[in-house]
């Protein structure tokens, strides 16, 4: 990352103001992919493919140890030689050491302070992409809150422009964490939204429905406990959770148990081995009936070159595989060479702990 500290009169009118900073990165891939399944409708590329990214941060000590913030990205190129810039995820905050105030591409006060037990059906807070948010948060001891609302959604409508919305913001969303000794509280909250059908539609996680959760971990005898409650008030369905993560050795064992009041209980088995060059993790659930099953692991060679492989499956049907090889090239320069299947189109160009592409990948990213 090159930084630029700009000074005396050209951000600077008063003698003694702080400087400001202005910090830029970027990225930039260039890959080829091959895929033999001509009935592939996800994002996965074919043949070249190329894109680049530049990242601007900007930040402002004020008086009274307030500091001013903002970033912002935007892509220079997506596939051609150049395009028009348009900026995306802009987010302007206002922080000290006793909260902030966000304002932009941000997520949501229930998703950022919610802490589940496991796959909870009922503990569905929406979860901000591209939704332009307020949020603000509050820092006391061990206490912080949040609160947010959403001024507009990933389309850039305001709120209020929506016929049933009587209001400049929608969808009020609370989230708390405390922490007393060994014992860690949460509590999450998000009211209904006022806006109609399909107003959100370009986000898949958002929810409209009025959600509460509240959880508790601990730590015992080593290990680390969680429980936790959800409802969802608007379909009066609730869900009560269980978590326990125990480490030994080199190994972590999870396991979690959700009981529904709306169909099948889900509980999973999470095994985590890391020692030295190797790690391996093996997942099993059952949610809602459906079984799903993963063993992934990777070795690191040394010298930058860290091999990976996995398995995963669905009900026994949909397999997917990978193995995969990066090799650090330096200064922010990495090699990928990778090779997936996925037979169900389950997890389409998302395969696997590094979401690979299906097919043949072999790809460049530099980071600048």
């Amino acid at each position: 990352m090159k930084r630029i500290l700009l000074t005396s009169t050209a951000l600077i009118v008063l003698a003694g103001a702080a400087a400001a900073e202005v910090s830029f990165s970027g990225t930039a891939t260039l890959g080829y992919n091959t895929d033999e399944n001509s009935g592939f409708t996800g994002d996965n590329h074919e043949g070249f493919y190329w894109d680049g990214n530049i990242a601007v941060s900007l930040s402002q000590e004020l008086d009274n140890g307030v500091t001013a913030s903002a970033a912002f990205d935007f892509d220079f190129s997506d596939e051609d030689l150049g395009q028009t810039l348009d900026s995306g995820g802009v987010v302007l905050t206002l922080s000290s050491d006793l909260g902030s105030l966000i304002y932009g591409d941000t997520a949501f006060a229930a998703q950022t302070y919610w802490a589940a037990a496991g796959d909870m059906e009922q503990d569905s807070f929406s979860e901000a992409d591209g939704e332009t948010v307020l949020r603000g948060e509050l820092v006391y001891g061990t206490i912080t809150a949040g609160l947010s609302y959403v001024v507009a959604n990933s389309d850039g409508d305001r709120v209020n422009t929506d016929a049933s919305a009587d209001a400049e913001v929608d969808q009020l969303s609370v989230g708390v964490t405390a922490s007393f000794g060994a014992v860690s509280v949460a509590l999450a909250y998000q009211e209904e939204s006022s806006a109609t059908a399909g107003f959100y539609s370009g986000n898949g996680d958002f929810n409209q429905d009025e959600v509460l959760g509240v959880s508790a971990t601990a730590a015992f005898a080593g290990a680390d406990i969680t429980v936790a409650y959800a409802t969802n008030s608007t379909d009066d369905e609730d869900s009560i959770g269980l978590k326990v993560a125990y480490p030994f050795g080199p190994v972590t064992g999870t396991v979690y148990y959700v009981e529904e009041s709306n169909g099948d209980p889900n509980l999973g088995v999470n095994i985590a081995y890391a020692d030295g060059p190797i790690s391996v993790t093996l997942d099993f659930a059952d949610e809602q009936g459906t079984a799903v099953m993963g063993l992934e692991g990777s070795y690191d060679l040394g010298n930058g070159l860290e091999i990976f492989a996995g398995y995963l499956t669905k009900d026994n049907e949909d397999d997917r595989f990978y193995v995969a090889g990066s090799y650090d090239l330096g200064s922010g320069a990495s090699l990928l060479v990778s090779y997936a299947e996925d037979d169900g189109n389950v997890d389409e160009d998302e395969i696997g702990a590094g979401d690979y592409q299906r097919g043949t990948t072999i790809e460049v990213s530099l980071e600048f």
